[in-house]
């Protein structure tokens, strides 16, 4: 199959932050997911499957995309596995999910790994710990030995109310307890707190990834984030469903940044983050 394209430049696209889920529970998981929203209501561009997902991606010219999953109990974690296995595909890295009160971290994280999955997710909000908590520490370092990468949402989050779980700090102190795990720091480190950003986590060894901020950022304080952070650690993301992929591309590509920066951020830096060779 031909990559397909609809960008000028003709870049191939990984969009490093998608949600799917099984076909059944996508059927209720979507609406329950479109009535949470406490401070901006989300509306899904698709129906939540991975067909769905795969016929997004065609219509803005994606060839890969990363599923992230989210443990929200302990008991989900093993059954996120064995799902994430068996979806994976030449456009679809899935990334499980570890719940910190799982019991065996470890030994999860290598089936993980032995799976042949490149990643975890993790989400404070959802899972009920803080970033820095020392269990969520625990899966980072757990993922760096097994060397997984990890996908961190950061920031707010608009079904919560806001508070610090996600702050760019925590995302500094997670980087700090696992230097050498490749870590996305999810709508550009800190969604609703770039300011921060720009104080904590701009500069590091840290990947950012663009989901929800194209439009909502004030384009002042975006550019600097570009300008300042490290491009090998620069990412596309739509967090798709809950925004259009098309759109998403749209929108990026009409950002003032030059073409190699952009196919770096769109392809060559998500194929070393997920650790792909092409």
């Amino acid at each position: 199959m031909t990559k397909p394209g609809t960008n000028t430049a003709d870049i191939p696209i990984f969009d490093v932050h998608t949600h799917a889920f099984p076909d059944k529970l996508a059927a209720t998981a979507i609406p329950k997911l479109e009535a949470g929203g406490v401070w901006l209501v989300p509306k899904a561009t698709f129906d939540g499957t991975v067909s769905g997902l795969l016929a997004s991606m065609d219509r803005a010219g994606i060839w890969r995309a990363i599923i992230c999953s989210v443990a929200t109990r302990p008991e989900q974690t093993p059954k996120i596995t064995d799902w994430s296995a068996s979806i994976a595909s030449e456009r679809i890295v899935p990334f499980a999910s570890v719940h910190p009160d799982f019991p065996d971290v470890e030994a999860e994280v290598e089936r993980i790994a032995r799976a042949g999955i490149k990643g975890l997710k993790y989400h404070p909000h959802y899972a009920g710990y803080p970033l820095d908590d020392p269990k969520v520490l625990r899966i980072a370092r757990a993922a760096s030995a097994a060397g997984l990468a990890m996908l961190f949402h950061t920031g707010h989050d608009l079904a919560f109310e806001k508070d610090d779980s996600a702050s760019p700090l925590r995302v500094r102190r997670v980087h700090e307890a696992a230097p050498d795990l490749r870590m996305v720091a999810a709508h550009m480190g800190g969604w609703e707190q770039w300011p921060e950003v720009l104080e904590q986590v701009v500069g590091l060894p840290v990947y950012l990834e663009t989901s929800f901020t194209i439009g909502r950022c004030p384009p002042d304080l975006l550019e600097r984030i570009y300008a300042r952070h490290p491009p090998q650690y620069l990412l596309f993301g739509t967090d798709a469903p809950w925004r259009d992929q098309r759109e998403e591309v749209e929108k990026f590509m009409a950002l003032p940044l030059g073409e190699d920066l952009k196919r770096r951020i769109l392809w060559d830096n998500a194929l070393r983050f997920a650790g792909l060779s092409k």
